[in-house]
């Protein structure tokens, strides 16, 4: 029965891989050994990789690879060596060079590679066998082949083995794998195999991956064979594996179920408990957070409430975390079951446990917010109060503006203005109010969130309701303000256009005498005719031009209008700009017509005037003629040659006039005609003539050129008379000019010497001016004849000019004289001044050869200082000689230059001099250049003298530093810190004295140094001052060896001062934190006494009210208490024990523990008894003084001494009571200083507020002692390690030395100092902890006996509540049984329900006060002082008692109200089902009398409106056998008291339904027999006629019912046998007219049916049949224009209903322009107006002929302006000016004109009957799909009808309305005089109690209704003036 086992396959065998290829690069050999001998040198040596390297007698060398841990390793070469040194040395070598001497081993052989084997060691030694040369691939080669040989064999025998124990295992198991024990020993046989398999396999896998890639195949298949093998083992392996674990889990299922079983059974108590103590917990937190609700507007109870509440909360959360904990660790328990079954039982228990803390937690999660909830409540009741505060006055003015809005609505189109202007200042005002409110609640809304944020939602959506009022009231006045502008513009825009109507016809009629036949008039009749057209017609433009600005004005205006009105408003303007238009193409046509006569006109008249210029230009042409001819021009006299111009001038003025005026005339006609008709023309003809003029005038100028020049003939001679004058004037100047200069001539001969020679400068000066004024003469000369050459005589001319060029040669001859004298004495200046210069620079050497004489006889006899005077003497002269030479040579060089500037002579002779001045200047420049050579020797000489001086000078200052510092060494140990210092600084003074004069020597002798080698006249001076620096070095040398020992002794003396003073401050440091430490014992000792303290403290506070209750002294009463003798233990506790300060409350009193622990604290010395001063010490009264304050001598602060100033914690003893200072009213003490014992006057407090004395306490006093020393310890530490923290900064950069060991010492230092602060700061939390220890013992001690006083207190006031409660109680359990008994009964066996309901009211409305009465009562314990302020305690748990008692009398009250609930809830039902009862009595009523509701309606209802309660009764009353009880009756009656409307009965009275399910209405009862009438479709509206339940036992429910859509009566089943149901209850339908015009009510179903009456705007029809659909129309429409005013549109040629609404005329129709005239002769008649083309005309009269002008006249009617007159149909050319038209049609019907096709498209205007229209397009048929018709009865007038449902017109309609935005009920109609009866608001449902109607005066929709909320009647506005609705009816399917 086992599965068989699959041998494995064996591994194969394996195959030697094919020889590798010759491997690419050099060869590799490796050596390796087999042996032991690694550790052998030799054998080291040569192991290893052997790479190719060159080659040697044939064979290739090879050398070993170095490893990289042993770089330092020798070299080792394997190579051939041949026989050439005997066949000894033949084969191959092991050496460290090739043919080396050092070898290692040798090998016979002559191979091509080196043998693997026999090799020697050493190489003349034996063979060592183990020693092995391989190739290193063929030994890899080898390594792989053996290595896949093992692991083949390997695999064979794991598979072998597996096999085996395959074998095995079934045998012992035997197929069987329920067994343990076969199962385990077969598991132990095969698990070694399978970690073997999986060992071998990840061996093949390994070597696999190290392989070459030819033997990876083998190794892939030895894997797959292990794997086969491994897959059969582990497969029977995981086989029995299973079956053990499914055996060992059976039997572990048995024992874990019974284990976990027994553990879940001992949890579920524990976790049950502790759930239902959660559960306990959180209805504990429930029912005190109704206490916060009890509380009511109390603060206070709430606060307290909230705060307990939170504490119940707490606990509850603390109690479920702990449930949850726990439930948490059972689940992980139950997670660790074993048995599943107990676990999931066990899971499911828990869930229960865990949804029943969900549940828990869901309840406490609410009350978790409770405070955050008071406080939002708090916030937004606040909130609430201030922004209705606001907003109730914004709407109480929301109210007044929509009155004043009302009224203004009411007064119509035109109101008054006092009352637009009220509702304007009523709406601002209610808009400013409202936008602070706004402004408000945004402010609030920042950071608002919850209920805080949604009550501002709230509020912000009542104020934006406010707002939609303002705005809607806005829109309401802005619509009446347009109206009134729009009929204002209106009337503007259609006067402007009329003006300019009546403008363009007068301009038409002006232009009547060219109208009349004739061609051509006379000129001035044609000019009078047209400048009357042309003020006609300039007047008709200007109104044509205000009447467009007006309009396009107004037209932008009109966009700001509502968009309604603006429409309106811009259709109007764009039909009077239309208007306009038409007018202005009628007057530009009669503008071009006059420009056109006007164009001839004027040309004729420009003829004339240019004609009559040409004329004059022609008079002065022949004048002028004589002046062009030249003989006889110069043959008239100058007599007649003027006259003769005179002649010529008069003529060209009158002719340039004439001129003129026609040029003027042109202009002007030109100006005028540009812009206008014909411009282009009329400006060529102008040019024309201007022209002319332009030539004519070209002449005239030439003759008046011609007059001119007799003028300038004569004016020539007067020129050249001038210019001969001019020449003769140049010609003087130039004679003086030659005397001058023969003067100075003559002069230089005779006259010598300096006076001489200025008087010729002078003279010279002089000459020059006269010679630049000649040479100006003739130039102006000159070019006065240029100037005037063109109009003199040219012979002339020449002369004048031959005269000027000779006086320019003369003046020019003598200036050259002149400038070769000039030059001579420049010559003579310039050598002069060189001369001087030379001199100059000669005296200045004979100086420097002066300073030199003292230096001739040697400079070492001249001692140094004078040698160093006389070489700056020498040096100072040197340099001033050089300078002069220097200044010399450049003077020279400057004066040469300004030689060679004069002319040739006088620049030779300047040169020559110049040349031997500066031969005498170069020797001394010699001379200067030898005594400079000198002295440069000299100075080096006395430099090298004066270096040794000051050598010598620093050396002496460096002794005398050095044996002032060996003495400060050498006595250092012996001398005082001060004669230290003394030395100290001696020492420094000379070092510093020394170091200065070497400075200053150094910097000498270096600059000494580079003067020699600059100056390089002698290197023994550089050899020298070498030297001497040398020396200097030396000094520096010993100077730094003593500041060195210098600055040593310094260290050594400041590091003993510095340790010094630290020393002194850590001992310091130290002393004061021990002494603080000892200060505070008694503030750190632990020993118990704070509680002693307490009870001590008690004692003596008895003590002392016994004292004085008994007027006993301190001392009396320690004589009492220790009977005469000192007070020990046993004395204390009795005498105290007795005391009735302690006895009289029980809580008060100590017990004997507590006394001999008070009297241990009293025996401070521990002596076993108190003494009287250490009891009297209790006694006393003493203060600490806690500010400075000073003691006076009196208790006047006026005038009073001060004894002395108090310190602070400085304590006073008090001798007197404190008193008021009267003065001041300071309280102030003579107390006595426990310092000093001095007494005076002491002030407690400040007028500032200042305290100065406060109650002595010995902790207390010890206390600030502690504090001020811990301050001073911790101010001392910080100084010290400030000190140690400077220092050792200061000692940074200090490495070794006496302060390098002081730096170390300071540092140590820091660890005592942060030891210290360490201390301290554990004094002082030890003095923290303890003193939190004693304030918590005496506050325990406090509250204990405060709890005692509290308590008692608390008992009497609960009391009192519990009374007022237990009385509650008593009448609540009577009043309620009672009430719950009616209200389950309903009044049943009652014999009047009502009145026992009443007395249930009456009785719980008495107990509601009673209740309030004991909660008021227990607010009013709640007040109390104790009781309000408390937050624990007695008192707070009395608060809590309390607060329950309020809950608990708040809850009866709760029960009493819902029970009035209750009780009113049964009596609306009892009254429902009264009304129910009476309506079914109605019902059976009417049908078995077969009348109707509306029938019934009108037998009750005797005033037609409504049926009066009486009426109903008694009627109900008449009907037999009614079953009406009286209770019912009334009931019934009751709920009608205001009367029951036809609405109202009808509602009650007739039942309609909707079909669910297709179903067929049969005409019979019984299904069976009856046939279909048709099927019912699903959503059709049936009206119940009767129901009747079938009397088998199909279970049916039939009715019998009408279908609303036709009619159709028939049997439906309403309930299904199986209960299905297949109509629903369904509102009878109604229909409400919206439209304000009204809608037809037709005879019958067809639309086209006769009309019978309106249904007015807001009258309702109820729905007898429909809706229904009628069939398809067509109508034909055209597009035609209005003869009238032009405007085009469609209208209907034949409508829907077959009526014609135009009809074909004949007409005649205007061609051309034509005037209408008044009679038949056109000569007699005057023109009317101007017909234009296209006009409709109307013929009154036949036409007649006019023969004498063969004219064909007629008399007709415009159809325009239906103005009457003659017109002429034919002119005497053939021209038709009016012919007849058939595409003309009269308007039978008035109808819209529409722009588009369809019917029902925008208006273009209203056409009028009898209008004539022009056919343009058409006709065209429209088809329109039939309208929804219903048949309805008016319910105002009863009327019955068919009316269409078009959309807006008619709206479903409903008796019931929901209010859906806030409005008023009035208590009438009309708005303005109604008064409100209340405010629905949103939400509210009302009935109907008539139909809506419109409110005359504002148009508004109303109706009267009655609130379902309260009963309230009146009228209400269902949809508001801007279309808003506020009234909603409640339709089929609305959830209201």
């Amino acid at each position: 029965g086992g599965d068989v086992v699959v041998p494995a396959p064996p591994p194969p065998r394996p195959v030697a891989p094919p020889a590798p290829p010759v491997p690419e690069g050099p060869e590799t050999y490796v050596v390796t050994t087999k042996g032991n001998d690694t550790n052998e040198v030799v054998v080291r040596t040569l192991l290893g990789e052997f790479v190719e390297h060159g080659s040697n007698h044939g064979r290739k060398v090879y050398k070993k690879v170095a490893a990289e841990n042993n770089p330092d390793a020798v070299d080792v070469f394997l190579y051939y060596w041949d026989g050439r040194d005997g066949p000894t040395f033949q084969g191959w070598w092991f050496g460290n060079k090739l043919g080396g001497t050092q070898v290692w081993s040798h090998c016979i052989g002559d191979g091509l590679s080196p043998p693997s084997s026999g090799w020697k060691i050493p190489w003349d030694g034996e063979v060592r066998p183990t020693l092995s040369v391989e190739n290193k691939v063929m030994q890899l080669r080898a390594q792989a082949m053996e290595k896949l040989t093992a692991m083949s064999q390997e695999v064979k025998v794991a598979g072998m083995a597996a096999r085996r124990a395959l074998d095995e295992a079934m045998a012992t198991h035997g197929g069987r794998y329920n067994s343990t024990e076969p199962l385990k020993t077969a598991e132990e046989g095969l698990t070694p195999q399978s970690a073997a398999l999986n060992e071998v396999l990840r061996k093949v896998l390994n070597a696999q991956r190290s392989a070459a890639p030819e033997m990876s195949k083998q190794y892939l298949q030895l894997a797959t064979a292990v794997r086969a093998a491994q897959t059969q083992v582990n497969a029977e392996l995981g086989k029995i594996r299973a079956a053990m674990a499914q055996v060992e889990q059976n039997a572990k299922a048995q024992i874990a179920e019974a284990r976990d079983s027994r553990a879940l059974e001992e949890m579920m108590p524990l976790m049950q408990e502790k759930c239902n103590a959660a559960e306990d917990a959180v209805e504990k937190a429930a029912i005190t957070s109704e206490l916060i609700q009890a509380a009511g507007d109390s603060v206070e109870d709430v606060k307290s409430a909230v705060a307990e509440t939170e504490e119940a909360v707490k606990a509850a959360q603390a109690a479920i975390g702990h449930a949850k904990v726990t439930l948490n660790a059972k689940q992980a328990l139950v997670r660790q079951f074993e048995c599943q079954a107990v676990q999931e039982r066990a899971h499911v228990e828990l869930g229960k446990l865990q949804a029943q803390l969900h549940e828990a937690q869901s309840k406490l999660n609410p009350l978790k917010t409770v405070r955050q909830d008071f406080q939002q409540r708090q916030a937004v009741q606040h909130l609430v109060s201030e922004a209705m505060a606001k907003l109730t006055p914004v709407e109480i003015e929301c109210d007044r503006a929509e009155e004043a809005t009302q009224a203004v609505l009411s007064e119509g189109e035109s109101p008054a203005p006092a009352t637009v202007q009220a509702a304007e200042e009523s709406l601002n005002k209610a808009s400013t109010e409202l936008a602070a409110v706004m402004r408000f609640l945004a402010q609030r809304r920042s950071g608002a969130h919850g209920i805080v944020a949604a009550e501002i939602d709230a509020l912000e959506e009542r104020a934006k309701s406010s707002e939609k009022r303002i705005e809607s009231l806005r829109s309401s006045q802005r619509q009446v303000t347009e109206k009134v502008s729009f009929e204002q513009l209106v009337k503007e825009a259609r006067d402007k256009v009329q003006a300019v109507k009546d403008h363009v016809s007068k301009a038409a009629d002006a232009e009547g005498p060219f109208l009349m036949g004739v061609e051509e008039l006379p000129l001035e009749e044609a000019l009078a005719a047209i400048k009357v057209c042309e003020t006609a017609s300039t007047a008709a433009n200007t109104a044509v031009s205000i009447a467009r600005m007006f309009i396009a004005t107004k037209l932008v205006e009109a966009k700001r209008f509502t968009a309604a009105q603006s429409k309106e408003a811009q259709e109007r303007l764009k039909e009077y700009q239309g208007e306009l238009e038409a007018h202005a193409k009628k007057l530009t046509e009669l503008k071009r017509a006059t420009a056109a006569r006007k164009k001839s006109a004027t040309m004729r008249e420009a003829e004339a005037e240019v004609a009559k210029a040409e004329a004059l230009a022609k008079a002065v042409t022949e004048v002028a003629s004589i002046f062009g001819n030249d003989s006889k021009f110069f043959s008239m006299t100058s007599d007649e040659i003027r006259q003769a111009s005179d002649r010529a001038l008069e003529s060209e003025k009158a002719a340039n006039s004439a001129l003129v005026e026609a040029k003027k005339f042109i202009t002007a006609r030109q100006i005028e005609s540009k812009g206008k008709e014909m411009s282009t023309e009329v400006s060529a003809e102008l040019i024309k003539y201007q022209t002319r003029l332009s030539a004519a005038q070209a002449e005239v100028a030439k003759c008046k050129k011609m007059c001119g020049s007799v003028e300038q003939k004569l004016a020539a001679k007067r020129i050249l008379e001038d210019a001969a004058a001019k020449v003769a004037a140049a010609e003087d100047k130039v004679v003086k000019v030659c005397d001058a200069a023969e003067a100075i001539g003559s002069s230089d001969s005779s006259e010598g010497g300096e006076g001489g020679a200025e008087a010729t400068k002078k003279a010279t000066k002089a000459a020059e001016a006269s010679a630049a004024e000649a040479q100006v003469s003739i130039k102006t000369a000159s070019r006065f004849l240029d100037s005037r050459a063109s109009n003199l005589a040219k012979d002339e001319v020449e002369k004048l000019h031959a005269r000027l060029t000779e006086a320019q040669q003369r003046l020019d001859a003598t200036v050259a004289t002149m400038k070769e004298r000039s030059e001579k004495l420049v010559v003579d200046a310039l050598i002069k001044e060189s001369d001087e210069r030379v001199k100059e620079a000669e005296v200045s050497v004979e100086k420097v050869q002066a300073a030199e004489e003292p230096f001739i006889r040697g400079v070492e006899e001249i001692p140094v200082e004078e040698a160093s005077k006389h070489i700056e003497a020498l040096e100072a002269a040197a340099a001033a000689a050089h300078t002069a030479i220097g200044g010399a040579k450049t003077f020279l060089a400057m004066k040469r230059l300004a030689a060679k500037r004069l002319s040739e002579s006088s620049s030779k002779l300047a040169s020559d001099e110049l040349t031997a001045l500066q031969s005498r200047l170069d020797v001394v420049a010699k001379k200067m250049a030898d005594v400079k050579k000198g002295m440069a020797e000299r100075k080096m000489a006395t430099v090298k003298r004066e270096a040794e001086s000051r050598v010598a000078a620093m050396e002496a200052l460096v002794a005398e530093a050095v044996e002032a510092t060996q003495a400060l060494i050498s006595g250092a140990a012996d001398l005082a810190p001060d004669a230290m210092k003394a030395a100290c600084e001696k020492a420094g003074t000379t070092q510093q004295a020394a170091s200065e004069s070497m400075k200053e020597t150094k910097s000498f002798l270096q600059s000494k140094q580079r003067d020699a080698k600059l100056i390089a006249v002698d290197s023994t001076v550089s050899e020298a001052i070498g030297a001497l620096l040398e020396r200097l070095q030396k000094a520096h040398a010993e100077l730094d060896k003593q500041k060195a020992a210098l600055r040593d002794q310094e260290h050594r003396f400041v590091a003993t001062r510095l340790l010094k003073d630290a020393n002194e401050m850590m001992d310091k440091l130290d002393a004061m934190l021990a002494s603080t430490t000892e200060m505070a014992a008694p503030l750190t000792s632990d020993d118990g006494g704070f509680t002693a303290g307490v009870y001590l403290s008690h004692a003596i506070s008895a003590l002392k009210q016994h004292a004085k209750a008994s007027s006993k002294e301190p001392a009396a009463l320690y004589k009492a208490m220790g009977e005469g003798a000192a007070i020990n233990e046993a004395k204390f506790v009795a005498f105290m024990e007795k005391l009735p300060e302690l006895t009289e409350m029980k809580e008060m009193a100590l017990s004997d523990e507590q006394l001999k622990a008070a009297f241990k604290r009293l025996d401070s010395k521990g002596a076993g008894e108190v003494s009287e001063e250490d009891f009297a010490e209790h006694f006393r009264t003493k203060w600490l003084i806690n500010g400075v304050v000073s003691m006076t001598d009196t208790l006047e602060v006026k005038g009073s001494k001060t004894v002395r100033k108090l310190e602070v914690n400085e304590i006073v003893e008090q001798v007197e009571e404190p008193t008021k200072e009267p003065a001041l009213g300071m309280l102030r003490i003579k107390a006595k200083a426990e310092k000093d014992g001095k007494e005076g006057y002491i002030t407690m407090s400040g007028n500032a507020g200042t305290v100065y004395l406060v109650a002595y306490d010995p902790i207390t006093a010890l206390e600030k002692r502690v504090e001020q020393a811990l301050s001073d310890l911790n101010d001392v530490a910080c100084k010290a390690q400030k000190y140690v923290d400077t220092k050792i900064e200061e000692l940074k950069g200090v490495h070794k030395g006496p302060l390098a060991e002081t730096k170390t010492s300071l540092m140590d230092m820091g660890p005592r100092i942060r030891k210290a602060q360490s201390e301290r700061k554990r004094l002082r939390s030890t003095i923290v902890e303890c003193k939190k220890k004693q304030q918590a013992a005496i506050e325990a001690e406090k509250k204990r006996r405060q709890d005692a006083i509290d308590r008692q207190a608390a008992d009497k006031i609960l009391k009192q509540a519990s009374d007022t409660v237990s009385e509650a109680e008593t009448k609540a359990e009577a009043v309620m049984s009672a009430a719950q008994a009616l209200a389950a009964s309903k009044g049943a066996g009652k014999e009047d329900p009502m009145k026992a309901f009443d007395e249930a009211e009456k009785d719980l409305e008495a107990f509601v006060g009673l209740a309030e009465k004991s909660m008021l009562a227990i607010k009013e314990l709640e007040k109390t002082e104790s009781i309000k302020n408390a937050v624990k305690g007695p008192f707070s748990e009395a608060r809590a008692t309390l607060v329950k008692h309020k809950v608990k009398v708040g809850e009866m009250e709760r029960k009493a109200k819902k029970q009035m609930s209750l009780l009113g809830a049964a009596r609306k039902q009892v009254g429902d089902e009264a009304q129910k009862a009476l309506q079914q009595v109605l019902g059976v009523h009417i049908r078995s009398k077969g009348t109707s509701a509306d029938a019934l309606f009108k037998e009750l209802a005797k005033d037609g409106k409504a049926v009066t309660p009486q009426a109903l009764r008694a009627f109900v009353q008449k009907i037999p056998d009614h079953k009406l009880s009286p209770a019912q009756l009334d009931l019934s009656i009751d709920a009608v008291a205001a009367g029951m409307t036809r609405l109202t009965l009808m509602d009650m009275l007739q039942e309609y339904r909707t079909c669910l399910k297709e179903i067929a209405i049969t005409t019979l009862f019984e299904v069976k027999e009856s046939k279909t009438v048709r099927k019912v479709q699903v959503g059709e509206l049936v009206e119940v006629l009767e129901h009747k339940a079938a009397g088998d036992s199909s279970g049916l429910e039939r009715a019998r019912c009408r279908a609303v859509s036709d009619s159709k009566e028939g049997w439906l089943t309403v309930t299904g046998n199986q209960g299905t149901p297949f109509f629903e209850r369904a509102s009878k339908p109604y229909f409400c007219c919206f439209e304000e015009d009204g809608a037809p009510l037709q005879e019958a179903f067809e639309s086209s049916s006769k009309e019978l009456g309106k249904v007015r705007a807001g009258e309702v029809l109820e729905v007898l049949e429909g809706p229904r659909q009628e069939a398809a129309l067509e109508a034909q429409r055209v597009r035609v224009k209005a003869a009238k005013d032009g405007k085009s549109g469609w209208v209907a040629l034949k409508d829907f209903g077959g009526r014609e609404c135009l009809e074909q005329t004949k007409i005649l129709i205007c061609r051309h322009s034509i005037a209408i005239t008044t009679t038949f002769d056109i000569t007699e008649g005057k023109a009317i107006r101007k017909l234009e083309p296209g006009e409709a005309l109307e013929i009154l009269e036949e036409a007649k002929e006019d023969t004498v002008r063969s004219l064909t006249r007629v008399k007709v009617r415009s159809k325009a302006d239906g103005k009457e007159g003659w017109v002429t149909l034919m002119g005497n050319q053939g021209t038709a000016y009016a012919e007849e038209s058939d595409k003309h049609y009269v308007c039978k019907v008035a109808q819209p004109m529409e722009k588009r096709f369809n019917s029902g498209s925008e208006a273009v205007r209203q056409l009028e009957q009898g209008e004539v229209l022009e056919l343009l397009e058409g006709p065209k048929p429209e088809t329109k799909e039939g309208v929804q018709r219903v048949k309805g009865r008016n319910i105002s007038d009863g009327a019955e009808g068919w009316i269409t449902l078009t959309s807006g017109v008619f709206k479903p309609w409903s008796p019931r309305y929901k209010c859906v935005q806030s409005t008023v009920i009035n208590d009438g109609l009309a708005i303005k005089d109604a008064k409100a009866v209340r405010k629905l608001e949103a939400g509210e449902v009302v009935e109907a109690l008539e139909t809506p109607v419109f409110e005359p005066q504002t148009g508004l929709l109303r109706i009267r209704v009655r609130a379902e909320k309260d009963g309230a009647t009146g009228f209400a506005t269902v949809r508001g003036n801007k279309g808003s609705m506020l009234l909603n009816p409640i339709l089929a399917g609305d959830r209201s």
